[in-house]
């Protein structure tokens, strides 16, 4: 049996159901520890501009407690919990897992209490792109992070440019561990599920008939976000009459893309914050998913889109890139930026409906291998290669 602590920034509804998972394995004894309550009740998401809480159980099934946090403000300070130090110390825990990366006070706190008590800790994060190196603050930072990661037992590898990005910092990959970024793909795949009648009538709803192409959009309407790409892609489409555009979520932006919608007589559906309970449904009324971000460390929405039968578009800054998004298989990347390229993708997509479906099917075939069983099995590969005594 593997003592675990794993230490997680808040409640987060991607995870909590593979800790669940985890703690049912019969070598895995799991505790989390919660850095902060948000996400376990209401709280107010202030880029979303919306007061919201999770309408899924993400709390039962799996040992874990909240520690006390003093942070304040964004970035590093945002979370400072003293508590971890003792929880380490204790001596309890035959390994920790940082499920939040290194990038708050707390996962500095974790890593000097695992380095004074001997405990082996692995990384895991969404991080890809490693920037620039050219100026002394860039490379202090990157200093910093090849320190941090000579020290690490191992990392839990979220993906293709997660991996990538850990090696460009110099991390053995003797020590990659796969533990794919992934979703609940069962609950969204069955959620999903409609009849033709159902569906019919959940795109009534957006002002969508039968024969028009619904393109789904679902993140924060903010600049990182790019939402006005997408919608300077569908005004240079060739074939954009049958195109409806449903934006999930909402943010600083809906002012600037209503206004440009009316501009370029766009049809366009605002629904605002969607629950975990609804998502499935409003995805499964889709027939292609944008992301159009000019920087996505990971983009969970594109899994999710995916476990719902959606073929999907992203940009070149999508860390989903090169392992769940196969260009031309189950995907187009585009540029970011790139109104006109994204214009051409769309338009091959809503010309061809059959090209469409096995898109779609692709998708659903792709994702469902990445799951959270994997990465049980690669959390449980880390912890047999430390108790053989790799290097950590």
């Amino acid at each position: 049996m593997y003592r675990v602590a794993l230490v997680a920034s808040h409640v987060i509804q991607y995870q909590a159901p593979f800790y669940r998972l985890l703690a049912q394995h019969p070598e895995i004894d799991l505790t989390v520890l919660y850095s902060s309550r948000a996400g376990a009740e209401v709280y107010r998401d202030r880029e979303m501009q919306t007061s919201l809480r999770w309408d899924v159980d993400l709390l039962s099934g799996y040992r874990h407690r909240f520690l006390r946090n003093a942070g304040w403000g964004e970035g590093y300070s945002r979370l400072l919990n003293p508590g971890v130090i003792p929880a380490v110390l204790s001596r309890q825990f035959d390994a920790v897992i940082l499920f939040m990366g290194w990038g708050t006070i707390t996962s500095l706190l974790a890593i000097a209490a695992c380095r004074m008590s001997g405990t082996p800790f692995f990384l895991f994060g969404d991080s890809s792109f490693p920037p620039p190196e050219e100026t002394a603050t860039q490379q202090l930072r990157a200093g910093f992070l090849r320190a941090i990661f000579r020290m690490a037992g191992g990392f839990l590898v979220s993906g293709t440019l997660n991996r990538d990005y850990y090696r460009h910092y110099g991390a053995d990959p003797a020590r990659f561990f796969l533990v794919p970024w992934a979703i609940d793909n069962e609950r969204f795949t069955s959620a999903s599920r409609m009849s033709a009648d159902e569906r019919n009538e959940l795109r009534q709803r957006f002002g969508a008939t039968p024969d028009d192409v619904v393109i789904v959009y679902s993140a924060k309407l903010l600049p990182r976000k790019d939402p006005m790409t997408l919608l300077r892609g569908v005004a240079a489409m060739r074939h954009r009459k049958p195109a409806l555009v449903l934006f999930l979520g909402h943010g600083e932006l809906r002012d600037s893309l209503e206004r440009f919608a009316r501009e370029e007589n766009l049809r366009v559906h605002f629904a605002g914050f969607v629950n975990q309970a609804d998502l499935p449904r409003y995805y499964a009324a889709g027939d292609i998913f944008v992301l159009p971000s000019v920087y996505e460390p990971r983009g969970a929405v594109v899994n999710e889109a995916m476990a719902c039968g959606l073929p999907v578009i992203v940009t070149d800054r999508c860390g989903s890139n090169g392992d769940i998004v196969r260009e031309g298989d189950n995907a187009f990347v585009f540029p970011a930026g790139n109104a006109l390229h994204l214009a051409v993708h769309l338009d091959t997509l809503a010309e061809d409906p059959h090209f469409r479906a096995r898109m779609a099917q692709r998708s659903t075939a792709i994702i469902a291998e990445w799951s959270y069983e994997r990465g049980v099995e690669g959390v449980l590969a880390a912890l047999q290669a430390t108790r053989r005594g790799a290097p950590c």
